[in-house]
């Protein structure tokens, strides 16, 4: 059962990871047309940027708890009798990826933050 659980992990931990890149890819474009909003004077094209934020937001917040979803059902799973002391090693190793997520959704949130607070500066 080992080979099959580092296979489903693999699985779920590349979409979590994928996930992060995709926040980091959107809150760069969201500051990227949050820049060229400030350089055209354009409060509609700011509001863009928050948007893009939010979404970013959105998407680390539903892959945290997909992620977290699927770990809580391994450890639940009990259709397969209990986890061998490996598997548990490796589903917990697997869990702390999680922080790395939590860290970019608060950093994106406090850049947001500081969007909607200077956006009448335009």
């Amino acid at each position: 059962m080992v080979q099959a659980l580092f296979e489903q992990l693999s699985t779920q931990l590349n979409f979590l990871l994928l996930s992060q890149r995709q926040m980091i890819l959107i809150a760069a474009f969201s500051v990227a047309i949050a820049t060229f909003a400030t350089n055209i004077k354009k409060l509609d094209v700011a509001f863009i940027s928050i948007m893009l934020l939010v979404y970013s937001l959105a998407v680390g917040i539903t892959a945290v708890v997909d992620f977290n979803n699927y770990i809580e059902d391994v450890k639940n799973d009990t259709t397969n009798g209990t986890l061998e002391e490996d598997e548990l090693r490796l589903v917990n190793r697997s869990k702390k990826w999680v922080y790395f997520t939590y860290a970019q959704i608060v950093i994106i949130t406090i850049l947001a933050y500081f969007f909607i607070k200077f956006r009448n500066s335009l």
